[in-house]
C-alpha cells in the first residue's frame, strides 16, 4: 500500500528536497516568485474551491490536448496546412558542448527501457522515443534533465515566454500530467505529487520507497489517478515486482492497487476500464472503479502501451508482432506479423493503425484487418507519430518535420529544421510546437 505523509514537517522537507526552487529561466522569461516549500503545512488541509466542485470530473482527457486516456495520440485540432513562418522561437536553456543531447530519460512511451542515445533498447529490440511535450489551451509543460538536474518549464504557448521553471531536487521523474487546475508528477524513488497550477503549492504527496519510475506518464479520469511503477527499475530483463495504482486526484488517498509482474505499461483509461500490460507478456482489463481483474491476455512477448478504438485494445510485443483484442472478452481479434518491427507507441486514428518501423519508415495499418495500407520511407528514424484532421505529423531525426496524409500516405508538407526535435510535435490550430535539441522551443504556422 502506499503510505501517504501525514506529518507537516516531513511533508514539507520532502518537497523541499523534491522541488529546489524556483527559476528565472535564464533571462527569458518570468520566474516563480514563490517556492513549492512555500506554506507546504497546508497543503494536507487546503482545497481548492474550483477542483472541488469538478473533483468527480476531474480528467486529463481533454485537458491535455493530444493526450487521451485511450492512448490514441490524436489531437482534436485543425492541424498546420503548411509551415510558412515561425511565430516564436525562444531558447529556454543552454546545452553545453559536453552535454549529450540524448532523449529524456525514462519519460517515453515505452516502459522497462534503458536510453542508449536516440533509442530505447530492452531485450536487444529498439524502440524510438521523444520527450512529451504536456499543452493545455494556453500553456505548455515538460520536465528536462539539464546540467544533472531536472527542471519543469511552463511555457506561454502565445509568446513563447517562460512562465515559471522549476529546479527539481531528486532522481528521474515523470511526466507531467495536468488535470483541471491540478498538475501531477512522480519521481523515481518513489514519490507521488499534486500541485496547484494557480499557486503552485503542494496538495498532497504519497511515498512508496524503493520503487522506480514511479507514476510515469499517468492519466486522470473521473477524479481518480492511475499510475504505476516497479522495483529494480534498472534491472534487464526485469522480473521484479510492479504494481498499478488508483488514487483519489484531490486527496492523494488510495482507492485500490493492482499487483503485476515488473513495469507496467502506460494506462488507457476507457467506459470504466483500465487497460496496460506487464513484463510476463499480458495485457490487463481493470475495473477503474475497484481495481478487479475483467480479463488477460497472453501475447506471445511483453507488450507496449494499448491504444483504445473501436472496441479494441491496439498493441505491439517486443518482437514484432501488432494485435487487436476485443475489449468484451479479451480475445484476439488479428496477429499481424511486422517484419519491418513496431518501433514507436501506436496512434490510433479514423480505422487506422500507425507506428514508426526501426528502419527509417512510418507505417498505416488498417485496424480492422491488421494489414498494411501504406508505407512512407524516411532519412532516419522517427518516433511515434500524432495524428490530427486527416494527417499524421512526425519529427524525424534528421531534423525534419513531415505531415503524411493519413489515408493514402502521401505526403502534404516536409519542413526542415535547424536542428533535430527531441520532442514529439504538438498540433494546435494552425500550428505546430516543438522542442529542438538545442534547447530552443518553436512555433510553426501557416501564415
Amino acid at each position: 500500500m502506499i503510505a501517504k505523509s501525514q506529518a507537516c514537517v516531513t511533508f514539507g522537507f520532502t518537497l523541499a528536497i523534491l522541488f529546489g526552487y524556483p527559476m528565472g529561466g535564464d533571462g527569458l522569461g518570468s520566474g516563480a516568485s514563490r517556492s513549492f516549500t512555500d506554506n507546504v503545512s497546508e497543503a494536507g488541509s487546503r482545497q481548492s474551491a474550483a477542483s472541488d466542485r469538478s473533483g468527480e470530473r476531474l480528467s486529463s482527457d481533454g485537458t491535455m490536448q493530444g493526450m487521451t486516456l485511450r492512448r490514441t495520440r490524436v489531437y482534436d485540432a485543425q492541424g498546420l496546412q503548411g509551415p510558412k513562418s515561425v511565430l516564436w522561437k525562444t531558447q529556454l536553456y543552454t546545452v553545453k558542448p559536453e552535454q549529450t543531447p540524448s532523449l529524456p530519460d525514462w519519460q517515453e512511451d515505452l516502459i522497462g527501457v534503458l536510453v542508449v542515445g536516440e533509442s530505447l533498447i530492452r531485450d536487444s529490440i529498439i524502440y524510438h522515443g521523444a520527450l512529451s511535450v504536456i499543452t493545455t489551451t494556453k500553456e505548455a509543460y515538460f520536465i528536462r534533465r539539464i546540467d544533472n538536474s531536472h527542471s519543469l518549464f511552463v511555457i506561454d504557448l502565445q509568446t513563447g515566454e517562460i512562465k515559471k521553471r522549476f529546479k527539481l531536487l531528486g532522481g528521474e521523474f515523470s511526466a507531467p500530467v495536468v488535470a483541471g487546475d491540478l498538475l501531477f508528477v512522480g519521481e523515481g524513488n518513489g514519490g507521488f505529487y499534486a500541485f496547484d497550477r494557480r499557486d503552485w503549492k503542494a496538495k498532497w504527496e504519497i511515498d512508496k520507497k524503493g520503487y522506480g519510475r514511479y507514476g510515469i506518464a499517468p492519466a486522470v479520469a473521473d477524479g481518480v489517478i492511475y499510475f504505476g511503477g516497479a522495483r529494480d527499475a534498472y534491472s534487464v530483463p526485469n522480473y521484479s515486482k510492479g504494481s498499478v495504482h488508483a488514487v483519489d486526484a484531490l486527496t492523494g488517498i488510495e482507492k485500490w492497487m493492482f499487483t503485476i509482474n515488473g513495469h507496467p505499461t502506460l494506462i488507457a483509461v476507457a467506459d470504466g476500464i483500465t487497460y496496460f500490460g506487464d513484463d510476463e507478456h499480458h495485457l490487463f482489463a481493470v475495473s477503474a472503479k475497484d481495481g478487479k481483474q475483467i480479463w488477460k491476455f497472453t501475447a506471445s512477448d511483453n507488450v507496449g502501451t494499448p491504444a483504445i478504438m473501436d472496441g479494441r485494445a491496439f498493441f505491439s510485443d517486443q518482437v514484432g508482432n501488432l494485435y487487436a483484442v476485443d475489449l468484451n472478452n479479451g480475445k484476439a481479434v488479428w496477429k499481424a506479423a511486422k517484419k519491418n518491427k513496431v518501433a514507436t507507441a501506436l496512434a490510433a486514428y479514423n480505422k487506422s493503425i500507425y507506428y514508426g518501423g526501426i528502419n527509417d519508415s512510418l507505417h498505416a495499418v488498417d485496424a480492422v484487418t491488421g494489414e498494411e495500407r501504406w508505407v512512407y520511407r524516411t532519412a532516419k528514424p522517427c518516433p511515434a507519430p500524432v495524428a490530427a484532421n486527416g494527417a499524421i505529423y512526425v519529427a524525424c531525426w534528421d531534423g525534419t518535420l513531415l505531415a503524411i496524409d493519413a489515408e493514402s500516405g502521401q505526403e502534404r508538407w516536409k519542413y526542415k529544421t535547424p536542428h533535430p526535435s527531441i520532442s514529439y510535435p504538438v498540433v494546435g490550430n494552425g500550428v505546430i510546437y516543438y522542442l529542438d535539441k538545442e534547447g530552443v522551443m518553436y512555433a510553426l504556422g501557416s501564415s
